[in-house]
C-alpha cells in the first residue's frame, strides 16, 4: 500500500490529461466493472453528503473519473448486502426471482459466459466472489470466467490478512500472515504481511498488462474490492475494524482509530487502486477501447465500530447497509464509454445491477436474442448514448422478509410479506400467487415520492391508495418472492 499511496498523489493530474482525450471506439471494447464493497452513496466526493461532520473523505482518482464519465444519482445496486447484490449482477435478474448461491443450470446464465461464448471475450474475475466456494458449482471458473484470483468465501473475505487465497482451482498460501496479527502489528510493519487489497490491485494489474498483448482479443475485467467493508486480522470471520496498513493523510486526526482506518480503505486502498489501474490503460493504449463501471454492492455499512453517520456516508438517503430505504441499496455509479458517453454529465435515469447483462451484451455487440427470455434487466445503453431511454417498469429488492419497490418516482417499503399461513387456496387457484395476496393483505405498505422526499421522511400510503394498491400487485403478477436471501 505504501507504493499506492506514493503514486496516488500525483495521479488526479495524470487522470485529468487522460480523461481529456476524446476516442471513438473502433473495435469491440474491453469492459471492466470496478466494484467497491459497502461504499456508501454520499462518500465519493462527487456525490452528496451535506451534514458531515468531520469533511469530506479524498477521493481524488474517483472524483477524476467520474468527472470524465456519465455520473447516475438514482443507480441502484442489487440488494441491501453483499453475494445477493452480486448475484443479480451476474445473472440479469432482481431478488425476487434469483438468490445465492450460482447453481449447476446457471453456468450458461451468467454475464461472463455470455460475453466469452458470443463476444469472444476473455474473462477475469479478481478479489471478492461470494456466490459458490471451491468444488461448488458456483465456482468463478465454473461460471464463465477463464481467470481467478481471490476469495471465494463470503465470511473469509473480510479477514484483510487472510493465510491463503486462491488462485484458479488452487489454494495459495500467504505464509507472512500465518503470524500474529493484529492492527498495530500491522501497521507498524506492513511489510511483514500480506494485505489482500494489495495482492488484488497488483494481479489486476497484471492482467490488463497481459492482455495488451491481445489487443485483437476483447477482455472482461470484474475487479471487486473487499473495502471499505469492516473486517478483521484473524480468521475467524470476526468483523472488529477496518484493516487498513496505513491511515496515510489521516494518521494525525484526533478521530476514533476505526474511523481514521475507514477512511484510509477508501482513500489509500479504493481510491489510489482506481487511479492507478485507469492510469494503466492510458500507458498501454487502452483507455479509448474500454468501457469502466465503477459501482458500490449496497449502501453504507454501519460495523466494526464504524459509525455510518461519522461522515454522512448515506449523503441524503435514509438508511444503511441491510435497509430497504435507499441508503441500504442506493449506489454511486459512474460509467466511461468513450466516444459514447458524454464526459462530466449526470443522468437521473433509474436502473439497478440487474441491467448491467444486458448492457455490457449489447456493448459487446452480442445479439439480445442470445440472452434468456426471462431476465429481469433492460440496457440502458440508450440513456449512456445520451438519448431517452422509456423508464423501467419497476425495480425491486427483498430483504428481512420484506422488500423495497420502485415504479417512477413512487417508492414503497413493505416491511413483512410472511404474514400468518394462508388458509388452503380454492381448488383450481395457483397456490403460490394465493399465498403472495394473502401475505400482501395481511401487511401494510409504506409509501413515499422520491421526486419530494429523498429522505422518505413522510409516508404518504393513506393519501395515495390506488398507487399503494398498484406497487402492491405487481410483485403478484411478477411472481417476486419475498424471501431474504442467503448471504
Amino acid at each position: 500500500l505504501g507504493e499506492l499511496v506514493q503514486n496516488g498523489m500525483i495521479l488526479q493530474t495524470v487522470l485529468l490529461c487522460v480523461f481529456a482525450v476524446t476516442a471513438t471506439v473502433s473495435k469491440t471494447p474491453n469492459i471492466i466493472f470496478l466494484l467497491a464493497d459497502d461504499l456508501g452513496y454520499g462518500e465519493p466526493g462527487l456525490y452528496p453528503a451535506p451534514t458531515t461532520p468531520h469533511g469530506r473523505i479524498s477521493t481524488p482518482n474517483i472524483d477524476a473519473f467520474g468527472r470524465s464519465a456519465m455520473r447516475f444519482t438514482n443507480a441502484y445496486a442489487g440488494y441491501t448486502v453483499c453475494a445477493p447484490s452480486r448475484m443479480t449482477l451476474m445473472t440479469g435478474r432482481h431478488s425476487g426471482h434469483v438468490v445465492p448461491p450460482l447453481m449447476e443450470n446457471d453456468a450458461n446464465l451468467t454475464i461472463p459466459h455470455f460475453l466469452r461464448k458470443y463476444g469472444g471475450y476473455h474473462t477475469a474475475l479478481v478479489g471478492k466472489w461470494g456466490l459458490g466456494n471451491m468444488g461448488q458449482p458456483g465456482y468463478p471458473l465454473k461460471q464463465g470466467f477463464d481467470y481467478y484470483y481471490g476469495q471465494t468465501n463470503q465470511k473469509n473475505c473480510h479477514n484483510m490478512y487472510p493465510p491463503f487465497v486462491q488462485l484458479m482451482d488452487k489454494n495459495v498460501n500467504l505464509s507472512t500472515n500465518y503470524r500474529e496479527r493484529s492492527r498495530e502489528a500491522c501497521q507498524k510493519n506492513p511489510q511483514n504481511y500480506n494485505y489482500t487489497i494489495d495482492l488484488f490491485h497488483e494481479k489486476a494489474m497484471q492482467y490488463i498488462q497481459e492482455r495488451s498483448a491481445h489487443k485483437d482479443k476483447p477482455f472482461f475485467l470484474y475487479m471487486c474490492y473487499t473495502v471499505p467493508h469492516a473486517g478483521g486480522w484473524s480468521w475467524v470471520g470476526k468483523e472488529s475494524g477496518q484493516p487498513v496498513p496505513t491511515d496515510g493523510m489521516y494518521a494525525n486526526k484526533s478521530w476514533p482509530d476505526v474511523e481514521r482506518d475507514h477512511a484510509s480503505t477508501i482513500t489509500n486502498a479504493l481510491d489510489v487502486s482506481v487511479g492507478q489501474i485507469l492510469a494503466r490503460l492510458k500507458t498501454l493504449g487502452l483507455e479509448n477501447d474500454t468501457i469502466v463501471f465503477f459501482a458500490s454492492d449496497n449502501g453504507a455499512h454501519n460495523e466494526g465500530g464504524h459509525s455510518y453517520k461519522f461522515f454522512d456516508s448515506s449523503g441524503p438517503l435514509r438508511g444503511f447497509k441491510r435497509s430497504l430505504y435507499e441508503g441500504g441499496v442506493r449506489s454511486p455509479t459512474m460509467v466511461r464509454w468513450p466516444g459514447v458517453t458524454k464526459p462530466n454529465t449526470e443522468s437521473d435515469y433509474a436502473w439497478a445491477f440487474w441491467d448491467f447483462l444486458p448492457t455490457a451484451a449489447e456493448m459487446a455487440g452480442i445479439d439480445a436474442a442470445k440472452l434468456p427470455n426471462n431476465l429481469d434487466g433492460v440496457s440502458i445503453a440508450p440513456t449512456l448514448k445520451g438519448q431517452t431511454q422509456k423508464p423501467k417498469d419497476y425495480l425491486y429488492f427483498t430483504w428481512g422478509g420484506g422488500y423495497g419497490i420502485r415504479k417512477d418516482n413512487w417508492k414503497g417499503v413493505l416491511k413483512g410479506c410472511g404474514g400468518p399461513k394462508p388458509p388452503n387456496p380454492p381448488q383450481g387457484t395457483d397456490s403460490e400467487e394465493y399465498t403472495r395476496r394473502h401475505h400482501h393483505k395481511e401487511t401494510k405498505l409504506e409509501l413515499y415520492d422520491l421526486s419530494k422526499d429523498i429522505h422518505e421522511n413522510n409516508n404518504i400510503a393513506d393519501q395515495h391508495p390506488e398507487i399503494v394498491k398498484q406497487l402492491m400487485e405487481i410483485p403478484v403478477k411478477q411472481k417476486c418472492s419475498c424471501k431474504q436471501a442467503p448471504n
